[in-house]
C-alpha cells in the first residue's frame, strides 16, 4: 500500500508538469508578448548553441505556439548530461539554463518510476503493482455473493448493524469492491511503462501492429511526407538534433535523450508539429 500511495501521489504531480515548471521557473520559461515578430527556430538554436560549451550537441527544440513561452533546446553536453537552454523568440536573448537530470519533474519521474533506486527501485515498484492485480483479484474472489444468497447487506453497502471485526471486514470488502474498477485501471495502464512487463508488453503489441506505428520508438523516420514532396536536405536534421531522422544509407539515426525516455518517438513528433505550427504563425 504505502508504494501505491507513492505511485499515486508523485504520477498525479506528473501529470500537471506544463503547469507547475512555467511556475517554478518563470525567469526561464515565461516572456513578455512584445506582439511583434519572433525569430525563426534556426536563429534561436543557433543562439542557444553559442552559448553552451564547446561540443554540446542539439536533441531537441521545443517552440511554443503560446506566445508567451520562451524556446526551449535541449542539449547533450561532452560530460554526457543533458541541458535546457531557454532562448527569448524576440530579441534571443539567452534566459537561462536548467539540468534535465536534475530539474524537479525529473526527480518526481525517478521516484514515480524507481524511488530512486535504479534498477532495484524499478523492479520493486513493477512488482508492487504486479501484486496489487493479485490482491484485487482475490479480494473480488472472496467478496462474491453466495450463488442464491438472498443477502443485500454487505454486498454493495456495508452493515451497519455490525460491531467490531465483523464491521470492519464489510467496510473493507464494499469499499474495496467499489474501488476495484479504479485500482485496475490505475495498475494496468501503469504497468505497460514499466521495465521488465512493459518491454514484453511492448514486443506483443508490435508484433500484433498494436498501438504505435513503426519508427515511433526509433526505428524508422516518423514524418509524413505528401506524396511527392522533395525529400528534405540531409544536413537539415541538424537543426533540431538527430532524433528520430535517418542517415542517407537509410539507418536510423541515435535518438534524442530528451526529458526522459518517456518523450522519445511520439513525443519528439509532437515538439517538431509544435515548431511547425510556431514558424506557421
Amino acid at each position: 500500500m504505502p508504494l501505491l500511495i507513492v505511485l499515486a501521489i508523485t504520477g498525479t504531480i506528473y501529470c500537471f508538469q506544463p503547469q507547475i515548471e512555467p511556475l517554478l521557473y518563470r525567469d526561464r520559461m515565461i516572456v513578455a508578448d512584445t506582439y511583434g515578430p519572433r525569430f525563426s527556430r534556426d536563429v534561436l538554436l543557433a543562439k542557444a548553441a553559442a552559448s553552451e560549451p564547446r561540443g554540446a550537441v542539439p536533441t531537441l527544440a521545443q517552440i511554443e505556439a503560446d506566445r508567451t513561452r520562451s524556446a526551449e533546446f535541449v542539449f547533450r553536453l561532452p560530460s554526457g548530461e543533458s541541458e535546457n537552454v531557454y532562448v527569448d523568440p524576440y530579441n534571443g536573448a539567452v534566459l537561462g539554463r536548467l539540468s534535465v537530470e536534475h530539474r524537479l519533474m525529473k526527480q518526481v519521474r525517478n521516484l514515480h518510476r524507481s524511488l530512486m533506486m535504479g534498477k532495484t527501485g524499478e523492479l520493486l515498484m513493477e512488482l508492487a503493482g504486479c501484486w496489487t492485480l493479485v490482491m484485487i483479484g482475490t479480494g473480488i474472489a472472496l467478496w462474491w455473493p453466495d450463488r442464491g444468497s438472498a443477502r443485500k447487506g454487505g454486498v454493495w453497502l456495508p452493515r451497519l448493524s455490525l460491531t467490531g471485526r465483523a464491521w470492519w471486514r464489510d467496510l473493507h470488502a464494499v469499499a474495496g469492491i467499489w474501488l476495484a474498477a479504479g485500482a485496475l485501471f490505475f495498475v494496468l495502464s501503469g504497468l505497460p511503462w514499466s521495465g521488465s512487463w512493459g518491454k514484453e508488453f511492448k514486443a506483443l503489441a508490435t508484433s500484433a501492429s498494436l498501438g504505435y506505428p513503426k519508427g515511433a520508438w526509433g526505428e524508422a523516420h516518423v514524418h509524413s511526407t505528401a506524396p511527392g514532396a522533395a525529400a528534405k536536405p540531409a544536413d537539415e536534421h541538424a537543426n533540431v538534433g538527430h532524433a528520430g531522422h535517418a542517415h542517407d544509407d537509410g539507418r536510423p539515426a541515435a535518438q534524442a535523450d530528451a526529458v526522459g525516455r518517456r518523450r522519445d518517438g511520439s513525443a519528439a513528433r509532437r515538439e517538431r508539429t509544435e515548431i511547425g505550427r510556431t514558424r506557421a504563425d
